[in-house]
């Protein structure tokens, strides 16, 4: 076992790119809030009791 500090992991060397993680925060930018609204739509549109009726299977 070596006691080099070249292997050691630290945050810094951990990381990625700063382009990379740019171009995550953009992405994740624009992806998080059309998931949030998708499902703010999807649970606005089905939410209550299910009726059962002639219709119903």
């Amino acid at each position: 076992m070596t006691q080099d500090p070249s292997y050691t992991l630290t945050v810094h060397n951990a990381s990625s790119s700063e382009k990379s993680l740019e171009t995550m925060l953009i992405i994740a930018s624009i992806g998080v809030p059309l998931v949030v609204g998708y499902t703010t739509f999807v649970f606005w549109t089905f939410k209550g009791k299910v009726k059962m009726d002639e219709t119903s299977y």
